[in-house]
């Protein structure tokens, strides 16, 4: 049975701004995530969306689709709307944060 507060799709996809950030390689050291320059094979750079959004956790693993739970791991750049109300968020170290 689904959790009545966990949000749907259609609530995921209308909070996201379409920067593209959270589509590009990342890397866990220690237990902080550092993003890299490197964006997904399947971002379309120009448009700043994925080109296999649909079936994107199929096309490639290891692409996180969006929950409550998953938030907390700080994949997500901080200043993304998705996780603007946590608490404490772990945010991780963006390329130009490594100068």
């Amino acid at each position: 049975m689904n959790n009545p507060n966990e949000k749907s799709q259609h609530d995921w996809d209308s909070i996201c701004r379409r920067c593209g950030r959270c589509c590009h390689e990342k890397i866990d050291f220690e237990g902080r995530i550092y993003y890299t320059a490197i964006p997904c094979q399947f971002l379309d750079t120009q448009t700043k969306l994925c080109r296999v959004y649909a079936e994107r956790d199929r096309q490639r693993p290891g692409c996180v689709r969006l929950t409550d739970a998953t938030l907390a791991k700080g994949f997500l750049p901080s200043d993304c709307p998705y996780v603007a109300e946590v608490t404490d968020y772990p945010g991780p170290v963006m390329p130009e944060d490594n100068n």
